[in-house]
């Protein structure tokens, strides 16, 4: 998974995932997308454990950064 912020302003601009279950996700993050949610509001929000999609809180890594993770 991965979520695409613009820099310029922190707010979310897009993500890819692949999962099981990815469309109920998309549903989900697609109405916060839409109300210009920003990377600190995502990172704020509490991941519902056990689920795929509490991955998606506190990504960390750019695409800047070398190395593998």
């Amino acid at each position: 998974m991965k979520v695409l912020v613009n820099k310029n302003n922190d707010k979310v601009v897009g993500f890819h995932i692949l999962a099981p279950n990815a469309g109920e996700i998309t549903q989900g993050l697609a109405v916060a997308l839409k109300c210009g949610m920003t990377k600190a509001q995502l990172d704020s929000c509490v991941g519902i454990h056990p689920t795929t999609a509490e991955d998606l809180i506190g990504l960390k890594y750019t695409k800047e950064e070398d190395g593998d993770v």
